[in-house]
């Protein structure tokens, strides 16, 4: 999670319907899963977070992250950064080897 951008996002500043579908995905999937982390239920948090796969994927597919607009850049950043604290709040899984 890059420190340097927020992890708060605002809501005026999406441009697409695909922004506003990942934030309140994340939000509704957010309220779920924190529970569950806290109670160490690790596999019930990742069984939520799979239902972030759909809109993850359309925002990627519909969005450019990186716009010439610096405040869209760093809101769309933010929104990103917020969807990896969750998944790291579970697990870094750039820690993994890959096996041969």
């Amino acid at each position: 999670v890059d420190q340097d951008v927020p992890l708060q996002f605002k809501d005026s500043l999406f441009e697409h319907q695909a922004e506003r579908d990942l934030a309140a995905a994340l939000v509704r999937i957010s309220t779920a899963v924190w529970p569950l982390i806290e109670r160490s239920d690790y596999t019930r948090a990742l069984k939520q977070l799979a239902g972030l796969g759909e809109p993850v994927d359309r925002f990627f597919d519909d969005v450019m992250v990186m716009a010439e607009n610096p405040d869209q850049r760093s809101n769309r950043l933010a929104l990103l950064n917020q969807l990896a604290s969750l998944f790291l709040a579970i697990a870094d899984i750039s820690h993994l080897q890959p096996t041969d």
